[in-house]
Formats: structure tokens, C-alpha cells, sequence
């Protein structure tokens, strides 16, 4: 076999076990939303009495989806998008009737109202859709047909988003963090090696990463939003709630982080490009931010003297940086304070008090708050 075919075999077999891996991690949700959608058809059948349910079963996947999110929330927008969508529907239906201008008019009109009521997305494409279906399939009854179908399988998806989700928000809110944090820590030691080799190439790629770091925080919000949700209609909220608080108030946090580390990577790439001098020491300043990256992610996990390493780790960075020449120039003397205001972070993230530690109050550093400094990055 040529080098090139076993090349190709190989990717191919990655391909085949990657999608292996996600079939195997999605079961559980593709057989609650199966079961769901079962159970759906049946009440709207069986006990409300649709002799045509196919509406109810398609709102309960829907509302649960594939994708962990917020249930509760998703079946009630689900629910108030049929609204929208059958009251303006059928008020067209009665006004100027049905055909290709009618339909433009519709869907035109029914997504505006949805955004001026502030919907989401699920609102909007809800509320679109069950307009189509009451203007194309009209009938006597229609409307309320689809609206009832909505509610079943609006409150199946609640049921079923509360019965399965009994103890995986927790461990939710948990898997998110590590993963937003492991994140961060790539991208700091990205940005640390870009530094020591003054690689721009290198500190592009690292910025790039930095950008794309909001994703993994707004999955950690929407973990922790949900969890909170679903301890709310559980018997043992209160201990549930006890257990999310510390969780949910480190979340901020970590947000701070990602967008200080947004501004390092910026001010690191634009003092190599710009051929600024580098003190090595604030390249090794990052690198003891991503170790203390780390190790908030073992403290999570429970080891042993984790917490101090953090605030060790912390301490170091500061040192490191303060130690640093930076010449009196922008770049560097930014690196330099993003470095404080991320070991900040990372601390007050780790549940140190704020006068834990020789290191400044927290400011605001995301990125709009220095468009004329940072334009050219």
C-alpha cells in the first residue's frame, strides 16, 4: 500500500470513528427525544383527542433537541411562536386571502412581530412556520389543532427535560468549565510560545484562538442557566442551588479572562509586528498564566493543594511581568497589564479574595473598551 493510500485509509477511519464517538455520546438524548416524541403523539391522540397529532410530536423534539440547552425555555417559545403565528395567520387568511403575495406578506410580518416582542430564534422560526402550515393547510379547526398539538408537546419536552436532567446540569456546569478553561490555557500557552520565539505567524494563530474562546464561555452561562432551571422544580432545590452558587458566581469570572486574554493575544501580535523589544520574562509571565490555567482546572477536580498553586502560580506571573523591561512601550507595557489583570481573574475565579493577593482591581478589558489603543491590532 502506497503512503498515500494509507493516508487516505487513515483519515477515513478517523472520519468513521469520530462519527462513532458522537452516535455514541448522543444516545441518550436521541432516545429521550424518540421517547418523548412517542409520548407526545400519544396524549395528543389519546387524551386530546387530534385525530391528525403530527404537530405535537415535532414540538417536543424540537423543544428538547439534540443539543443540551434550556428546555423549559425552548417549549415556552415554541409554544408562544404557534401563537403568534396562527393569530396572524389566520387574521391574513380572513383579510386578503391566500396566494404567492400573501405569503411573502405573511412570513414578513409574522417575524417582525416576533422580533418586536423580543423573541429568540426559536420563537421566530416557530412562529413562521405555523404560519405557513395554518395559510397552506387550511381546514376548519386548524388553528386550535396546531395550537393544542404545541402545548402537548410543548409540556412532554418539559417533563422529560426535568425527569432526565436530574443530576446532569451539575455535571453540565462542570464539564463546560473544564472545557472553557482548558481552552484558555491553549490559548495562553499559544500566546506565550508566539512571545518567547516573537513568531508573528505564530501569535496570529494565537489571537485567532483567542477570538473564538466567547463560545466555550457562552456554553458555561447557558449550563449554568439551565441548571439553575431545572433545581428550581426539583424537590432538593435548595441543596441543588447551594451546590450551583459557587459555580454559577465563578462563571463572570472566567468571562473577565477570556477577554483579557482576547487583549493579550491582540497587544502580544501587534508588539511582534511592530518589532517592539521583548523582555523574554513576559513571554515566561503568560506561560505561568496558562500553568495557573491548569491548575484552576485541577482545583476543580479536587486535587489535593490545588488552590494553592493557583494563587503560586498567580503570584509568579505578576513577578515575572513586573520584572520585565518594557522599554516605556505600549505593546509591551500591555502584555504586562493584561498579565495582572488575568492573574486577577484567575484568582478571584479560584474563590481568593480580592486582597488575596498584590494584584490590581479588577477593570474592564474587553476589547471595546480600548478601540483607539488597540485599531491597529
Amino acid at each position: 500500500m502506497s503512503s498515500r493510500d494509507w493516508a487516505l485509509e487513515q483519515r477515513v477511519r478517523g472520519a468513521a470513528r469520530m462519527r462513532l464517538e458522537a452516535l455514541s455520546g448522543s444516545w441518550r438524548a436521541i432516545a429521550q427525544s424518540a421517547l418523548a416524541a412517542g409520548v407526545a403523539w400519544a396524549i395528543a391522540r389519546l387524551v386530546v383527542g387530534q385525530p391528525e397529532p403530527f404537530f405535537a410530536p415535532a414540538a417536543a423534539v424540537i423543544s428538547l433537541g439534540l443539543a443540551r440547552g434550556q428546555p423549559r425555555r425552548r417549549a415556552i417559545e415554541l409554544s408562544a411562536g404557534v401563537a403568534v403565528g396562527i393569530g396572524v395567520a389566520a387574521a391574513i387568511v380572513n383579510l386578503i386571502g391566500i396566494g404567492a403575495i400573501q405569503v411573502a406578506v405573511l412570513v414578513a410580518l409574522v417575524m417582525s412581530v416576533s422580533l418586536l416582542l423580543g423573541g429568540g430564534q426559536m420563537l421566530i422560526n416557530q412562529a413562521a412556520v405555523s404560519a405557513l402550515l395554518i395559510m397552506t393547510l387550511p381546514g376548519q379547526g386548524a388553528e386550535i389543532d396546531r395550537f393544542l398539538d404545541a402545548c402537548v408537546g410543548g409540556a412532554v419536552a418539559i417533563v422529560f427535560g426535568l425527569l432526565f436532567s436530574f443530576r446532569e446540569p451539575l455535571a453540565a456546569v462542570e464539564q463546560a468549565r473544564r472545557e472553557a478553561l482548558a481552552d484558555l490555557a491553549a490559548t495562553l500557552e499559544a500566546v506565550a510560545a508566539a512571545l518567547a520565539a516573537r513568531d508573528l505567524a505564530a501569535a496570529e494563530a494565537a489571537l485567532a484562538g483567542a477570538r473564538k474562546l466567547d463560545a466555550g464561555v457562552d456554553v458555561l452561562y447557558d449550563a449554568v442557566t439551565e441548571a439553575g432551571e431545572t433545581a428550581a422544580y426539583l424537590p432538593r432545590r435548595r441543596a441543588l442551588l447551594e451546590e450551583l452558587d459557587p459555580q454559577a458566581a465563578t462563571a463572570p469570572q472566567i468571562d473577565y479572562a477570556v477577554r483579557d486574554a482576547r487583549v493579550l493575544a491582540r497587544a502580544a501580535t501587534t508588539a511582534i509586528r511592530r518589532e517592539a523589544r521583548l523582555d523574554p520574562r513576559l513571554g515566561e509571565a503568560v506561560a505561568e498564566l496558562a500553568a495557573t490555567t491548569r491548575a484552576l482546572d485541577a482545583s476543580d477536580r479536587g486535587h489535593h493543594d490545588a488552590r494553592a498553586d493557583v494563587r503560586e502560580r498567580a503570584s509568579r506571573a505578576v513577578e515575572l511581568a513586573g520584572a520585565a523591561d518594557v522599554h516605556n512601550s505600549l505593546w509591551p507595557t500591555m502584555i504586562f497589564g493584561q498579565t495582572r489583570a488575568l492573574a486577577f481573574d484567575l484568582l478571584q475565579a479560584a474563590g481568593e479574595p480580592p486582597g488575596a493577593a498584590p494584584l490590581p482591581d479588577r477593570r474592564g478589558s474587553d476589547d471595546e473598551d480600548r478601540p483607539a489603543v488597540l485599531g491597529g491590532a
